[in-house]
């Protein structure tokens, strides 16, 4: 993992160059599983992927939604919430729309998934009622 570097209030910096090794050093922290209301069947949550270095955090999480027996997806691509603040080779804050590609490829190189879909089989006993 690259060396984060923690910012006031929380937010880290990244090198976006580093991104692709970056899929490699974050790890699965959690799943959440809901049934959206007024859907008798289809289930969906939020899953978040850490990674720390010398006591740094910095996170990224999404949305996901059931689109079949066994198949999830991305509610949205481009809506990855992150503490992340991406560097371009300047050292520069990389702007919003490349920001959201950057995080959005991340997570395409991230086996996500997997831990889904475990936390949403471990979930639905408890979500049939």
């Amino acid at each position: 993992m690259p060396i984060l570097t923690q910012l006031p209030g929380g937010s880290v910096c990244w090198p976006a160059a580093s991104l692709p090794s970056a899929a490699r050093d974050v790890r699965h922290a959690r799943t959440d599983v809901r049934r959206p209301r007024g859907s008798a069947r289809t289930l969906a949550g939020t899953t978040r992927w850490e990674g720390r270095q010398a006591g740094v955090s910095a996170w990224m999480e999404w949305g996901w939604i059931e689109v079949g027996d066994g198949t999830v997806v991305q509610a949205d691509p481009l809506a990855v919430r992150s503490n992340v603040l991406l560097l371009d080779e300047r050292g520069r804050p990389l702007l919003s729309p490349r920001l959201k590609a950057a995080l959005a490829t991340l997570v395409y190189l991230l086996p996500w998934q997997g831990p889904v879909l475990a936390a949403l089989r471990a979930a639905e006993p408890r979500l049939a009622a």
